[in-house]
């Protein structure tokens, strides 16, 4: 019989998960904050109570050893688009997910940016299992509600009015390793510099 050294036939890797996202200004991030306690006093514990103010656009698992090829993949992507500003209009509901979110208004913006982040990424052979071709950009206030928090958020929040906006430079990346608890930040890559941002009018 044939001794077979298994340990030399496969290579054992450590796997983290990658998330891309947007950060608001430290004024809209407050007022989330604010948001998500009403939402606990009012309702009681939910999902994502204690996440910080964010769009998301991305999230996945790779091997540590792939990091550096999915930054600059990622980088090459924002190098070609300018910075922009989002508009933040009143209170957003998924019956679905039973979610509440504030809405964005200008939607195209960042499906764009998605979009060309998700062909990228793609090519750096990413699952289409974590690029959902369906995106749609919003700031979450509570996921995963229960059926009746979810009906007592839309009796109290489908009315409020809440309007504001913010410039997006650069995304946040942020990286977590199993058992996959805690985000720590990873790195921030840039848009490129728009001709106003050049001039230092932003």
């Amino acid at each position: 019989m044939i001794a077979v050294n298994t340990k030399s036939m496969f290579t054992y890797t450590t796997l983290s998960e990658y998330l891309i996202m947007a950060l608001p200004y430290a004024e809209i991030s407050q007022e989330v904050k604010l948001f998500k306690k009403e939402f606990f006093n009012r309702y009681g514990a939910y999902s994502g109570q204690n996440s910080c103010a964010h769009i998301r656009l991305v999230s996945f698992f790779q091997p540590e050893e792939r990091e550096e090829r999915i930054l600059n993949a990622a980088q090459e992507v924002l190098a070609q688009i300018n910075g922009f500003e989002v508009f933040l209009s009143g209170f957003g509901f998924n019956g679905v997910t039973r979610d509440v979110y504030l809405d964005v208004l200008n939607k195209q913006s960042l499906t764009d940016v998605y979009n060309l982040l998700r062909l990228r990424l793609f090519k750096e052979l990413i699952s289409l299992a974590f690029l959902n071709k369906d995106y749609e950009p919003e700031m979450s206030i509570a996921r995963n509600l229960s059926a009746l928090q979810f009906m007592d958020a839309i009796r109290d929040y489908e009315q409020v009015p809440y309007t504001n906006n913010f410039r997006i430079t650069r995304l946040h990346i942020l990286k977590r390793k199993a058992p996959f608890n805690t985000w720590e930040s990873l790195t921030t890559l840039p848009f490129a510099k728009s001709e106003g941002e050049l001039l230092g009018l932003y």
